[in-house]
């Protein structure tokens, strides 16, 4: 008996444990265009820097935890330079909108992608480092490295694609490895400039004292005026 309480107790223990992680359910959905502002340009004359060089915008919404109320709203501002085929440079400034009971918040963030063709599969790489505009001892400065792999179905628009992404702090205690993102999502193509996108991703916190586990549903739409 006295047995049994002890593991009844631990078993309860556990939990009222905060290091147990909490899951949640999001939405997201995201609104996208993309352009060549130097296209027809008269003023700029070198004609590979037209066409390689695009200007973005994009607007999407974040809903809370049990996606019932408005979590974010937010406006991306950002420039992509394709250096090679193979490789693309990018700058990029987010506003973040969270209501009036939070904090507005900023960050801008430099990224490099590459991708790579094996047949009908596409390796994907991702780098960005990413700043936001926050207090010294919040996660100011994160490195992020995504890895995807898609693959072309013969006469199949929705191709599938899956990718994870590492996120890592480098603050004031050194560089701390604080979360994972899985997704698995498509994309399908009605039109030479649209782009319709839908994703199941899972993320995981590492590093806090209170977890939580995520389970996104995202939609995205984007178009290329090129």
């Amino acid at each position: 008996m006295l047995a049994l309480s002890a593991l009844a107790g631990v078993a309860e223990a556990q939990e009222r444990s905060p290091l147990r992680p909490r899951l949640n359910h999001e939405a997201w959905g995201s609104v996208a265009v993309q352009f060549k502002p130097f296209r027809n340009s008269t003023r700029v004359k070198e004609p590979a820097f037209n066409k390689r060089f695009r200007l973005g915008a994009e607007m999407g919404y974040r809903s809370d935890e049990n996606l019932s109320g408005g979590k974010q709203l937010y406006l991306d501002l950002g420039a992509r330079y394709k250096v090679h085929d193979l490789l693309r440079v990018g700058l990029e400034h987010r506003f973040s909108f969270r209501g009036a009971d939070r904090r507005n918040t900023q960050r801008s963030s430099l990224q490099l992608q590459a991708s790579k063709p094996f047949g009908r599969f596409t390796a994907e790489y991702r780098f960005r480092f990413q700043h936001e505009y926050a207090d010294p001892d919040d996660v100011r400065d994160q490195l992020r490295n995504r890895f995807g792999l898609q693959y072309d179905i013969r006469k199949w628009k929705l191709d599938p694609e899956v990718t994870v992404e590492l996120f890592t702090w480098a603050g004031y205690l050194g560089w701390r490895w604080i979360g994972t993102r899985y997704s698995v999502g498509t994309s399908w193509k009605p039109g030479k400039k649209h782009e319709l996108g839908i994703a199941v991703m899972h993320d995981r916190e590492r590093y806090v004292y209170d977890p939580t586990y995520r389970f996104i549903y995202a939609l995205s739409y984007s178009l290329d005026l090129n």
